[in-house]
C-alpha cells in the first residue's frame, strides 16, 4: 500500500472536489468529515471509499 504524505492527500482531495465542481457536484458534510480524517491520516483511501459507498448506496432486498 502506498502511503502518501499529508501534502499529497491534500492535493488529491482537492483534484477530487475540483472533479466534482466540474459538474456542480458540492461534498456534504458527511463527505467533508472523512475527507479531512483522510487528510489527517486517520483513515486511508480505502476506509474513505467504504465509508462513502455505506452512506449513499441503499441495498434493497
Amino acid at each position: 500500500m502506498k502511503n502518501l504524505t499529508q501534502n499529497e492527500r491534500k492535493k488529491e482531495i482537492r483534484f477530487a472536489i475540483g472533479m466534482a465542481a466540474i459538474d456542480g457536484g458540492q461534498p456534504s458534510d458527511f463527505t467533508k468529515k472523512l475527507l479531512s480524517q483522510y487528510e489527517h491520516g486517520l483513515i486511508n483511501s480505502t476506509q474513505l471509499k467504504q465509508a462513502i459507498l455505506k452512506q449513499y448506496t441503499k441495498v434493497e432486498y
